[in-house]
């Protein structure tokens, strides 16, 4: 079985939303989850053989700033075999208590 380190670009903020982005391009679409949990976003692909076993893993974990949306995770597979992670930020109405963060979890497989 072979494992890879992420090959990806950092978080960026753009305007209302964070985006990073993965290359998956050695696995099929159906073979990537997408989590997201208390403001970790994993990506986990995980390529298993006609056998039942697995020939190839992908994992990378990355901590998005507080102010994520964790219902706003969405993902988009290019051509190219890029994953690419969008997240929207939640408006902020001035300075106001921080509030008690939520726990959440929620998958989406490719």
């Amino acid at each position: 079985m072979r494992s890879r380190p992420a090959s990806m670009g950092m978080v960026r903020s753009l305007g209302e939303s964070y985006y990073m982005s993965a290359d998956v391009s050695q696995f099929e679409p159906h073979d990537i989850v997408l989590m997201a949990y208390n403001h970790n976003i994993v990506i986990h692909a995980e390529k298993v053989l006609e056998d039942g076993s697995v020939s190839d893993t992908f994992t990378h974990k990355t901590l998005l700033p507080e102010d994520m949306d964790p219902l706003s995770v969405s993902g988009t597979l290019t051509p190219e075999g890029m994953l690419v992670v969008s997240v929207m930020r939640i408006p902020t109405m001035g300075v106001m208590e921080p509030p008690t963060p939520p726990a959440y979890r929620s998958e989406a497989h490719l």
